[in-house]
């Protein structure tokens, strides 16, 4: 009814408008449908509402008409007054959900389209876009902005991706002294994950570490040391030794991982407990360092399927992006961390992966350790050994040896040997005892892995080796489906012989070596190089270098590695003759032998570094090769100047070059090149000038 009314007032408003005075025309114009029309309560005044002198004079014939027209114009105009507020009020309520030609006409509107009034009079009904509707988000203009927001936000995270890849470029490339570069730019708005990065310390390397009590007959230091012994009782005492380059004291010995101390001391209490690394990786970068390992440490050290740790990273990236979607990251302080076996399996696989990358030395790595180190310990020292805890700790053993610790790695994979034998896999009935096949083959590979790395980083520290080949079973199956964890395995065997040869207790001037004894064993190893299969055998190192891209890469690699490995085995046997100028005069063909060697291994691996990125790849790898050759060079020019001086010196300054070029370049290398920089000094001294 009230819309009726509403309707019959305009009808009766539109018949009466043409006969309206100018004046009511005025008024009428209030009422104007244009865009530019002002509202109904901003109209002119009624004529009543006038000055009453503008329409009559000042005479008294019509004062008393005049006093009551005004009381009666009041009241009107009282009257009309709160009629109109009361119409705005109630009319104002409907403006908001109105039809455009309703709110033109201060009507109420049912809001549906088209409404019961526009229907009725057959007019169009149309609605202010966005206005009062629910279905914004299917407007063009939402859909625009929203995909203008996503392309923004795109745009962002590549800029930070590139900007962290150009990061780690930099760092893997830059001198050491400026390893440490400055985060973004407070004005740069953090991503999410942004938020969790820990500033670190800038590494100190001049810190000296306490030098081994002990070094054993095959180590470097062994070497060096005897070599320098005999030059002080010449009397050329403290040649070269006592300041570096830059006037601080010479640490013969490596220092301590950089990053590690701060980090370790002091430790960080369970309420200030920093947020899981992990939470700063995405999919892409965790498969990629997976990947990594597996083309440099897992293809001869198989103790787990890359497959299923790269699985595992994928659903594990897929939950933390989610949860980072959903606001759900934990705040700096109340993270427990992620620690179940497969994610610390993870965890020391990407750490391995990124100190490859930068050559020994990363502060992700070292963050990802920590997180994991409580875990490590009490699987070594406290809990029940489990089978399924063997290829993790393997693989943390590796991780030291990658990192430059060789002693560490040392330690580490002598209790990993202990914990085989505890549960019995030197033996076949122990590895029956495993139900599970895939377990048994999983232990198998750690059982040997373990074997050939205890045996190969006794020989690089000189310290004792855990597993004796007497305690383990003779018909224990081999790994066959990896040849060259089976030719590692053969060739561990021998180095148990040359390690009876080379470790005695006598002084060196005073032993007498058995010629035949070197002879036999050489001969065994040459018999061994050729049992080796052919598609990780190479005849000479004379054959050109394989490149990443070629259709056989990861084979040549191997042919390298073994070939390599046979040149040092047959170094480790003929070093002992190199310990006195009068055991070289006596077994001067062993010496030249020695020496052959040496130089064949540092003109391979120097041409190695100028024409691939193979060595400057996996530096801890290749270093082990080159040391051993240099160590032989010097003690050889040391005790027989005069036969291999000449000979020695183009070799020996290749190779302390190629150490100083990466030096510049690689934390790694830095500390190899303060280990051997002072032989420099002496090299005049001894010919080699």
């Amino acid at each position: 009814m009230d819309q009726l009314a509403d309707q019959a007032s305009d009808l009766r408003s539109f018949l009466t408008n043409p006969a309206a005075s100018p004046m009511s025309a005025a008024v009428g114009a209030g009422y104007s449908p244009s865009p530019g029309a002002g509202p109904l309560h901003r109209a002119l005044p009624p004529p009543s509402a006038l000055s009453p002198g503008s329409a009559y004079g000042d005479n008294s014939a019509h004062h008393q008409q005049h006093d009551s027209r005004n009381e009666s114009a009041k009241r009107k105009s009282e009257d009309d007054d709160a009629s109109a507020k009361q119409q705005r009020s109630k009319r104002n309520r409907y403006i908001s959900i109105a039809c455009n030609e309703c709110k033109r006409r201060k009507i109420k509107c049912n809001g549906e389209t088209p409404c019961q009034r526009c229907g009725n009079l057959n007019l169009q009904c149309l609605y202010t876009p966005n206005c009062c509707t629910s279905n914004f988000k299917d407007s063009d203009e939402f859909r625009q902005v929203t995909d203008q927001v996503a392309r923004l936000q795109q745009q962002v995270e590549t800029l930070l991706s590139n900007m962290t890849a150009l990061r780690q470029e930099t760092l893997r490339l830059a001198p050491i002294q400026e390893r440490t570069l400055p985060l973004p730019s407070h004005t740069v708005t953090p991503s999410p994950s942004g938020s969790s990065i820990r500033s670190l310390p800038k590494p100190s390397f001049s810190a000296p570490r306490v030098p081994p009590s002990f070094s054993g007959p095959t180590s470097i230091n062994f070497t060096v040391d005897m070599a320098k012994n005999t030059l002080h009782n010449m009397g050329y005492a403290n040649a070269g030794e006592g300041q570096d380059e830059t006037g601080g004291p010479v640490d013969d010995s490596p220092a301590p991982s950089p990053i590690l101390n701060p980090i370790v001391a002091p430790p960080i209490s369970p309420a200030r407990r920093p947020m899981d690394p992990l939470w700063d990786f995405d999919k892409n970068e965790m498969v990629r360092l997976c990947q990594v390992h597996e083309e440099e440490v897992g293809i001869m050290y198989p103790v787990i399927k890359i497959d299923s740790v790269i699985e595992h990273a994928k659903f594990l990236a897929t939950w933390i992006e989610t949860a980072k979607r959903n606001g759900m990251v934990p705040p700096y302080g109340q993270d427990e961390g992620i620690s179940d076996l497969k994610t610390c399996i993870l965890k020391i696989v990407m750490c391995c992966g990124l100190v490859v990358e930068e050559h020994g030395c990363s502060s992700k790595a070292t963050q990802l350790y920590e997180s994991i180190r409580p875990i490590v310990d009490r699987k070594l020292m406290s809990d029940p050994v489990e089978v399924n805890n063997l290829p993790f700790l393997a693989l943390v053993a590796g991780y030291r040896f990658l990192s430059n610790e060789e002693i560490l790695a040392w330690r580490i994979i002598g209790q990993v040997c202990r914990l085989c034998l505890e549960l019995g896999l030197h033996r076949r009935e122990g590895l029956a005892k495993i139900a599970d096949e895939g377990d048994r083959r999983n232990a198998l590979m750690a059982f040997w892995s373990a074997y050939v790395l205890d045996r190969r980083w006794s020989f690089g520290t000189g310290l004792p080796y855990v597993c004796d080949d007497d305690k383990i079973d003779p018909k224990l199956p081999m790994p066959d489906t990896h040849p060259y964890l089976v030719a590692m395995i053969t060739y561990s065997r021998l180095g148990a012989k040359i390690w009876r040869l080379v470790d005695y207790f006598e002084p060196a001037v005073i032993r007498e070596l058995q010629r035949k004894d070197f002879d036999q064993l050489d001969s065994e190893i040459l018999d061994w190089y050729d049992t080796v299969p052919e598609e990780i055998k190479v005849g000479s190192l004379n054959k050109g270098v394989p490149m990443p891209s070629g259709p056989a890469y990861d084979t040549k690699r191997l042919q390298i590695w073994t070939r390599l490995r046979l040149n040092q085995i047959r170094i480790w046997l003929h070093t002992p003759v190199l310990h006195s100028a009068s055991s070289i005069a006596e077994n001067m063909p062993l010496a030249q032998r020695a020496v052959d060697l040496a130089k064949e291994t540092i003109r391979y691996m120097t041409h190695m570094n100028n024409t691939s990125n193979l060595y400057r790849r996996n530096q801890v790898f290749y270093h082990q090769f080159l040391t051993s050759a240099i160590a032989v060079l010097f003690l050889a020019s040391t005790h027989a100047p005069i036969q291999f001086s000449s000979q020695c010196r183009t070799e020996f300054y290749m190779a302390l070059e190629l150490v100083k070029d990466m030096s510049a370049r690689s934390w790694v290398s830095q500390r190899l090149w303060r280990t051997i920089r002072s032989l420099k000094a002496y090299a005049p001294r001894l010919g080699l000038g």
